[in-house]
């Protein structure tokens, strides 16, 4: 019962959560292909909920397989907001920075 509700939350939340997103087509957003593959991989994961009720195995096989699908939206996803947080200074250090940067100092 565990991986029942372990797969059916996680198909529920992630597929919300795509499901919004591609929403947003309507106004105008651009979608990500990627999205689409996200959306079949929270769907797989729904199956898998359901034949974890009569054959487990089978079923931890079809949630690996749609894990993987749904990661190939979110993980690229997480490296470029992690990239952006890294590579992107506030203010204050950057001018803090640039003012004791021994270079920076005109002659």
């Amino acid at each position: 019962m565990l991986p029942f509700c372990l797969y059916f939350v996680a198909a529920m939340i992630t597929g919300f959560n795509v499901y919004t997103l591609l929403a947003m087509t309507l106004y105008g957003v651009p979608f990500n292909p990627l999205e689409f593959v996200s959306l079949l991989g929270s769907l797989c994961l729904m199956i898998a909920a359901f034949i974890s009720l009569f054959r487990p195995y089978v079923a931890a096989r079809v949630a690996l397989v749609a894990s993987l699908l749904i990661w190939s939206f979110y993980g690229p996803a997480i490296a470029k907001l992690v990239r952006t947080k890294v590579n992107n200074h506030s203010v204050l250090s950057a001018s803090l920075v640039s003012h004791a940067s021994p270079y920076s100092q005109s002659r």
